[in-house]
């Protein structure tokens, strides 16, 4: 009892002391655990990472977007495997973790985005294309640059909110010659916001106050009243389909609703455009498209002999520029692309080389181990590596992108890398494209992306040929220098080119 007394004396007189020895306590005795108890314990890489997430918060959040770089310099070093951590849950279609609930979710959408639907929509993107090209010819001669990035930004979201809504942003309009109202900017912001709520959760409902965010949520408030009241009609767009479908009640809040809306807008928007694809690769209208359609312009306006085959091709399949073929059509030209998805070629190699969602996606095998072979750079001794069931494992497309095993020279635009010696479509490259993710969890708007990427590379190519020109752009604006989920590159100016007059 006199210890009993002492103690109690001990803490109430010194109560900080007690309190930083219990915090010393419980923080040494988990570095312990993680280090040499913890399922993955024995897995080789630096210990900090293994102690505390503080590792990855230095190189995301102090250093500006640098863990998955961090992470392939580990891969030189270490082996091919990581340790992530699991995201937390979400209300929207990507964040959604339970595979059963992300079903229910995903099914509710998957007619919207079929192939036969996406065929019914190509009137509609065509005309955004024809007025796009409109506004972009009001710059011929002129001498003054057009931000090629922004323009397919601003199509990307008019295609997306009229699909979604009904009602089209109208970001494609004389009113915008310049293509300087769109979501780029603010979808950049959001994501580099969301590297620090990661190890900041408390940052998150900050989210709600970026303009993309509020505007979304109008939409769907304004929606949903209309339809409670009688007064909206109803029509073939998504969040129709969303409120009258036979999803149960809590599928159908506002909250959940407006997060589904926010990724709709979001990913549809600067996925194709500059790739600012997918807040994950399973969104709808694919974080990517937008990035690859800008990053192959670049690409082809710097290889002249690359864009001279390529719009040869195109000449022969569209005689008449201002009348677009449909993509069944496009789709089976064998230098621009090929059918099945995934395409070949220029746009396979654009998406390549823009990646998607460059931060590590994360995958749960819930029942069962996964095995791993140590390849010859792991440590001696061990013959292989379990991951136990209910642990996350992730990785990252940048990495699987510039594998020099699967890609040698990775760094260069090389389209012929997917067409085999008689100039034909080969597949054994096709597992490792993973700008679109893969299996169950895969862009679901993955028809749509693919129908913007042929119809608007054929539309540019074809009506403006060699009118285009590369302006003050190099590789700063095009190769990602940091993760903050997509890829940044190091300029923010985006791809520009002069425009000659015919």
């Amino acid at each position: 009892m006199a210890l009993l007394t002492d103690l109690g004396q001990f803490v109430a007189q010194h109560p900080y002391v007690v309190l930083c020895l219990l915090l010393v306590s419980f923080f040494s005795g988990r570095s312990i655990y993680r280090l040499y108890f913890h399922p993955l314990a024995k897995f080789p890489g630096p210990k900090l990472a293994a102690v505390t997430l503080w590792y990855e918060y230095y190189y995301d959040g102090i250093k500006g977007g640098q863990y998955t770089f961090e992470i392939l310099r580990m891969h030189e070093k270490y082996g091919s495997l990581e340790w992530v951590k699991q995201i937390p849950e979400s209300h929207s279609l990507f964040g959604t973790s339970d595979h059963d609930h992300h079903r229910l979710r995903r099914s509710a959408l998957r007619r919207f985005f079929s192939k036969a639907s996406i065929t019914q929509l190509e009137p509609l993107i065509a005309k955004k294309i024809r007025d796009m090209c409109a506004i972009i010819e009001t710059h011929a001669g002129t001498g003054k640059p057009v931000a090629i990035s922004e323009a397919f930004s601003c199509l990307s979201s008019d295609i997306a909110t009229e699909y979604a809504f009904g009602r089209s942003t109208n970001f494609i309009s004389p009113d915008n010659p310049k293509f300087e109202k769109n979501f780029r900017r603010t979808i950049e912001t959001g994501s580099m916001v969301a590297t620090h709520s990661k190890q900041f959760p408390w940052i998150r409902p900050l989210s709600k106050m970026i303009p993309i965010a509020q505007g979304v949520g109008e939409q769907v408030k304004a929606l949903m009243d209309r339809t409670a009241s009688g007064k909206e009609e109803g029509g073939n767009t998504i969040f129709h389909e969303l409120l009258s479908g036979q999803l149960p009640p809590q599928e159908k809040t506002f909250k959940r609703l407006e997060e589904e809306g926010q990724l709709i807008v979001g990913a549809g928007t600067e996925t194709v455009g500059w790739g600012t694809s997918c807040p994950t690769q399973q969104s709808y209208m694919s974080l990517n498209h937008i990035a690859a359609l800008s990053v192959t312009i670049f690409y082809l306006l710097s290889q002249p002999e690359t864009f001279a085959k390529l719009r040869g091709e195109l000449e022969e399949a569209i005689p008449d520029p201002s009348i677009l073929p449909p993509v069944t059509v496009l789709e089976n030209l064998p230098y621009l692309i090929s059918t099945p998805i995934p395409p070949v070629a220029v746009i396979a190699e654009g998406l390549r080389l823009s990646y998607g969602v460059v931060s590590r996606s994360q995958r749960i095998s819930p029942h069962e181990p996964l095995i791993f072979k140590p390849g010859p750079n792991y440590q001696k001794g061990c013959t292989e590596y379990v991951i136990p069931p209910g642990q996350p494992v992730g990785m990252s497309c940048y990495i699987t992108h510039h594998d020099p095993e699967l890609f040698p020279d990775s760094r260069n635009f090389k389209p012929e890398r997917w067409l085999d010696n008689e100039g034909k479509r080969h597949r054994h490259l096709d597992p490792y494209l993973m700008s679109f993710s893969k299996g169950s969890r895969q862009c679901i708007g993955i028809n749509l992306a693919y129908a913007e990427l042929y119809l608007v590379m054929s539309a540019v190519i074809r009506i403006f040929g060699d009118r285009f020109k590369l302006f003050e752009t190099t590789l700063k604006e095009v190769e990602a220098k940091s993760d903050y989920f997509l890829p940044i590159p190091e300029s923010e100016k985006g791809i520009r080119v002069l425009v000659r007059a015919k």
